[in-house]
């Protein structure tokens, strides 16, 4: 895919920290835990298609291809950086994952492409009408009966989620998650959308999203 010139916020705010994501993801967030319950919610089957928004390093792309390798399986991410280590990545794995280059409220693929779309930790760095276009792309592209898996910030539902949610909140991009509006919001477009679990982190409550077409 062709790189645009939309901006884009790097996964750490700013791209000197990109080689770090691992680390804090892996060690600090602990990211494998999280991701690895995503895909078994998303139970995909073999020779399903399966792509990830905003897979920055690819780890959840290589984990779903390694968890069902008769999967056909792409990541999409703005920033060329972060897809640089998500190849190399997915080489060292011998985990064959398709690698774009791509913006999640414009997606380069037809309708009705793909099985199941999933995403980690990436929906909060939209602001809302990136969030409602993301929203409408991602139905746009889901097969009739596919499915949407979502873990991002979510309505705090913990006494320490509750404590640093004001916080969170005072980042733009942050409220609508914290305000527990991604149900409704990827709903609208005509998913049946529910949260289905729940996730504690150093940085406060994920919630598990579930969306139907």
């Amino acid at each position: 895919m062709s790189h645009t010139n939309e901006e884009y916020i790097p996964a750490l705010s700013y791209r000197f920290l990109t080689p770090f994501f691992d680390f804090i993801q892996k060690f600090i967030v602990r990211d494998v835990r999280y991701k690895s319950l995503l895909i078994q919610q998303a139970n995909i089957q073999p020779g399903q298609t399966v792509l990830d928004l905003g897979c920055g390093t690819g780890t959840l792309a290589i984990m779903t291809k390694q968890a069902q390798p008769s999967a056909e399986v792409t990541g999409l991410d703005a920033d060329p950086d972060m897809l640089k280590v998500a190849r190399y990545k997915s080489g060292q794995r011998k985990a064959h994952v398709k690698f774009d280059v791509g913006f999640t409220n414009k997606l380069p693929y037809p309708d009705a492409s793909f099985d199941r779309v999933m995403s980690s930790i990436m929906i909060h760095h939209l602001k809302t009408p990136e969030k409602i276009t993301t929203a409408s792309e991602v139905f746009r592209v889901l097969k009739p009966g596919g499915e949407l898996h979502i873990i991002d910030f979510g309505k705090p539902h913990t006494w320490y989620g509750k404590l640093i949610g004001p916080f969170l909140h005072g980042f733009e991009e942050a409220n609508d998650n914290i305000d527990g509006k991604l149900p409704e919001i990827f709903g609208a477009p005509g998913l049946k959308t529910e949260v289905v679990g729940h996730f504690l982190t150093f940085f406060g409550d994920l919630a598990f999203l579930k969306g139907v077409k």
